[in-house]
């Protein structure tokens, strides 16, 4: 590992008389104060979350007459947490600090449904249900703090003995969904099906004029193993065609994101403090639903008795309005906006199969899926490109991903790397010719989307043993290594390095390494250099089971008793670099920006042994 300090350049050292320069070889007067003693976090911090859940449901159902069923129900779901954070006096340049924040949630839910269920002449089957649903999601929460305790005995319980009081804090928001719905289920012989439903959902989070959204859809089923003609066919068990359409919306914004906020603070005027209201540095804007339109066409086809099912399905989706961060010129007094910025396609076939391959006395059930979609943005409303995904460390600070027309969702943005100059400085190509490197020389330099994803579940049985194991996989995707910026490229502060940077660095005899010549002064920027191949494939679970035979020992008190071990991805294969391919700092499975692992906390590999007992 590499070593350094912050308070000077280095003192290099000639390795020999070529003037090659041995660049660890480096004096510094005192160690970084970025170098921290690990057992200093470990002993000397405290965090603490302790939380009360309440659930509770109850429902009211009534049958005026056979075929129809009122129901009425209800839940409340309750969290109250308390997070207690201490750091002692004995950390570095600590005189103690503590800080309580609590939170609470709660939620009410009403559901009145009305359904209806008869079968006509034996053939026809018609099922509907009509209602309405509402729900309120409300957090209050409250945090104080303060700094300079003359021990640490107290931790969080004293707040009030700190020198220097923290400014409390307090915040309220609430949003509710109402819904009216309904839905009709027809069957004929059991080989013609038809759905129509219909949604009509309203949302606090929208604007005025627009808070109501309409989401429709219709499904067509042919079962075509119940036809008469497919009788006498032993080799295919179930046929069934299906195609569907439908529309449904997001509200994935926050409460107030259509308002314009003020937000408190303090200022001092002479020797007066005044506290101040001023807005926020969002812009609100005047949103809509996002809305999703999907087309579906399916096959689900068994043979063998179904001792095989496999499954085919091709959907095409079309989402617009879409709701995504934007960022704003600082000129205009605000930072970021949310629009709905325009429109996206996801198109793909998924395929499935389900099979019983061995049905002796040795059980072996498979089932695995595989799917391949692609995205393309339709259309910005405006036209321009949108930019997102900011990462900022101490050498970059910069955009990873970009929405363009034309181009797949969240697409890597960045420049490219052309080796080093005479001095062992980063190159970049000038990709508009203009001589110089620019913004405009920036360009795709990777594709955050995979090209399929599968996985595969294997369970076998022999006697009372039970093997299990689930594989899943991600191939053809590439991720953004924002870890490998400042643990790499940042060598100003003095930080611990991978020792391949000492090993693999710029030299007059190692012209074509992979890090650049080692210097507090890094022209690093966001460029292919970040980008690797985030194909995977991880055993994500795999269990070995003994059940007893307990009606082979006449036991009746006991259903079932199973003694198991397990682990939890125990194996990854992958060539990505850095401690988890499977990540995404910047968002959840919707958001824009994909791909992008900025010291993402790894998936723990776990090992599990236990006894089930079932009464």
């Amino acid at each position: 590992m590499i070593a350094g300090a912050i308070s000077a350049p280095p003192t290099l050292t000639p390795y020999n008389d070529d003037g090659t320069y041995r660049t660890l070889a480096i004096a510094y007067p005192f160690v970084a104060t970025d170098l921290v003693n690990p057992l200093n976090f470990i002993n000397e911090q405290n965090n603490q979350t302790k939380a009360n859940v309440a659930l509770l449901n109850a429902s009211l159902i009534f049958k005026p007459i056979e075929s129809i069923t009122i129901k009425v129900s209800g839940g409340v779901e309750n969290r109250d947490d308390r997070t207690d954070n201490y750091t002692t006096r004995n950390f570095v340049n600590s005189s103690g600090s503590a800080s309580v924040g609590t939170n609470q949630f709660t939620s009410l839910l009403s559901e009145n449904t009305i359904s209806y269920n008869k079968t006509f002449n034996q053939k026809h089957a018609v099922s509907a249900v009509a209602g309405f649903t509402y729900q309120d999601f409300v957090n209050t929460a409250l945090s104080a703090s303060g700094v300079g305790f003359l021990s640490n005995t107290p931790e969080t319980y004293d707040l009030g003995s700190a020198s220097t009081p923290g400014i409390p804090g307090s915040s309220y928001t609430k949003s509710v969904l109402l819904s009216y719905l309904a839905r009709v289920n027809y069957a004929y012989n059991s080989k013609y099906l038809a759905t129509v439903s219909i949604r009509r959902d309203g949302s606090s989070k929208y604007s005025e004029g627009n808070k109501w959204g309409y989401f429709p859809s219709a499904a067509l089923a042919w079962r075509v193993s119940n036809e008469e003609f497919m009788k006498d066919n032993s080799f295919i068990s179930d046929l069934k065609v299906r195609a569907s359409w439908g529309l449904t919306g997001s509200q994935a914004i926050k409460e107030y994101a259509t308002l314009n906020q003020l937000y408190s603070g303090k200022t001092v005027f002479g020797d007066a403090l005044y506290n101040t209201y001023g807005p926020s540095t969002t812009l609100p804007g005047n949103l809509k639903w996002e809305t999703t339109e999907q087309k579906d066409i399916g096959v689900d086809f068994g043979i063998l008795t179904n001792r095989i099912l496999l499954t085919a399905d091709y959907y095409i989706k079309n989402t617009r309005d879409l709701l995504n961060n934007v960022t704003l010129p600082s000129s205009l007094g605000y930072t970021t906006t949310i629009k709905n910025v325009g429109e996206i396609q996801n198109s793909g076939l998924e395929l499935g199969i389900d099979s019983r391959v061995l049905t002796g006395a040795f059980k072996w059930d498979v089932n695995a899926n595989i799917s391949f979609n692609r995205n393309k943005v339709v259309k910005l409303y405006g036209g321009q490109d949108i930019l997102g995904g900011n990462i900022n460390v101490v050498v970059i600070n910069d955009v990873t991903n970009i929405l363009r027309e034309g181009r797949p969702l969240g697409q890597f943005w960045g420049y490219i790397e052309d080796g080093y100059d005479d001095k062992g400085k980063i190159k970049y190509k000038d990709t508009d010719g203009d001589g110089s490197i620019t913004i405009k020389d920036k360009t795709y330099i990777g594709n955050p989307n995979p090209k399929y994803i599968f996985g595969f579940n294997s369970t076998m049985s022999y006697k009372n043993f039970d093997l299990t194991l689930f594989l899943q996989g991600v191939q053809g995707n590439n991720l953004f290594n924002a870890s490998a910026m400042g643990s790499t490229i940042d060598y100003g502060f003095g930080l611990n390095m991978p020792r391949e940077v000492y090993l693999n660095h710029w030299s007059t005899t190692n012209p074509n390494a992979k890090y650049p010549i080692i210097s507090n002064s890094v022209n690093a920027r966001v460029s292919n250099r970040y980008i690797e191949d985030g194909s995977f494939v991880r055993l994500k679970n795999i269990q070995l089971a003994y059940n007893f035979p307990l009606q082979n020992w006449g036991v009746k008190w006991v259903r079932t008793v199973q003694l198991y071990a397990s682990g939890q991805n125990l194996l990854t294969l992958t060539k990505y670099s850095w401690w988890d391919p499977e990540v995404n700092s910047k968002g959840d499975a919707n958001s824009t920006t994909q791909g992008v692992d900025s010291y993402s906390y790894p998936v723990a590999k776990t090992i599990t042994a236990g006894l089930r007992v079932g009464f």
